[in-house]
């Protein structure tokens, strides 16, 4: 028969665990492309972009194919004449890393990378190149496990690398991504446009050192934005060699309820 003060714990333990939510998932056996769209509200070009890739699973190119990163770039914030209240200096730094991976000066929008790869015409060669890439055999294994409490996410990321020199190069990131955002620009080249972002990227963290055995489990930890729907919210990992650029493997774990 419980007491009265343990009944008072109780009550208070209870909000607690009512907001205690968990999901997990592992990297499937292929390969999956892993698409880095950087982009900005204030491109006039990049609506087009947007669009394209949204009709993707239209040509056959879904969740088990591809995972998608959007990536609102900041520099353009000062010279369009619109704040990209989604943009961030660590995502500019993100593309500009990428661009040294490929031996480019230059970087712009929309640009699109896959699995490390920088692709100049995209309409043209996107999608031939996830399907190459889904054709190869994951050099990486992935296993995620997001716990929640009212304030943040607990990520637990278990890492398996193959090879050598993937295990001497080879890094962790990590990304919140969100659905669905619906926001009305007043100003610049897409003045009186409403986007409706898909895949946006809201946090970024890496690279995180792996192990040089090559099985690494790691604990990361995310506050939870007030801003964030989290009904529309998944959590992306991908492994990838910084000496030449290549994404061994990722996964995308919706965070649904």
């Amino acid at each position: 028969m419980l007491t009265i003060k343990q009944c008072l714990w109780a009550l208070v333990l209870l909000p607690s665990l009512a907001w205690a939510e968990s999901w997990q998932a592992q990297s499937s056996e292929q390969q999956l492309a892993v698409l880095e769209l950087f982009t900005s509200e204030g491109c006039g070009l990049c609506p087009a972009a947007d669009r394209w890739v949204k009709k993707l699973p239209e040509h056959g190119i879904n969740d088990e194919n591809l995972i998608v990163l959007g990536f609102h770039i900041d520099y353009l914030n000062d010279i369009k004449g619109w704040v990209d209240q989604f943009s961030s200096p660590v995502f500019s730094d993100r593309q500009r890393k990428l661009a040294q991976l490929n031996l480019y000066q230059s970087i712009y929008t929309p640009e699109f990378i896959v699995s490390g790869e920088v692709i100049h015409n995209w309409e043209k060669h996107v999608k031939k190149v996830i399907t190459a890439v889904n054709g190869f055999r994951p050099e990486a294994k992935i296993d995620l496990l997001v716990e929640q409490d009212s304030e943040q996410f607990i990520i637990t990321s278990q890492v398996q690398v193959e090879g050598e020199e993937n295990r001497q190069y080879s890094k962790l990131y990590l990304a919140v991504i969100e659905d669905n955002i619906v926001n009305k620009v007043t100003g610049g080249d897409n003045a009186g446009a409403t986007f409706n972002h898909q895949n946006l990227v809201r946090k970024w963290l890496g690279p995180i050192d792996l192990n040089s055995s090559g099985d690494s489990e790691l604990s990361s930890t995310i506050t939870i934005n007030k801003k964030w729907d989290l009904e529309q919210l998944a959590v992306v990992a991908i492994v990838q060699n910084l000496e030449d650029g290549f994404v061994l493997q990722g996964l995308e774990l919706p965070l649904e309820r």
